[in-house]
């Protein structure tokens, strides 16, 4: 690889030479780094199908990704009513239950009063023996 101090000594040498217009000129066509660092043609075309290439499997991914995701959509809105119906089973379910303590509790209460007007029977009956 050539140093800046090389260069420096070829662009003073064509100076000497050619004069500071051409020196500069042939400065100018020369690479600031080794030829091995320039980009050809042929490389560029290569990387430009090596990119297209790329792009033609991205574009399957997203292809293949969004029939995944319209499937996983699909499966989760299934799902999504299975568990409505579910869940109006059970509202039923709870509505009934309550309707059945309720009713429960209004032959619960007439059982306690009856038991307790008994009770209260008893207690006036001992009380009058005594």
């Amino acid at each position: 690889m050539v140093s800046d101090g090389e260069r420096r000594d070829l662009y003073d040498a064509l100076e000497r030479q050619l004069g500071t217009g051409p020196a500069g000129t042939l400065m100018e066509l020369l690479p600031p780094v080794g030829w091995a660092d320039v980009a050809r043609q042929s490389d560029l075309v290569a990387i430009r199908g090596d990119m297209a290439e790329l792009r033609g499997e991205m574009a399957e991914l997203r292809a293949e990704l969004r029939g995944e995701m319209a499937g996983l959509r699909a499966e989760l809105k299934g799902e999504m009513a299975e568990l409505r119906g579910e869940v109006a089973h059970l509202r039923g379910e709870i509505v009934r239950l309550d309707a059945k303590i309720d009713g429960q509790f209004a032959k619960l209460v007439t059982a306690n009063i009856a038991s307790m007007l008994g009770v209260a029977g008893l207690v006036l009956a001992t009380a009058r023996l005594v």
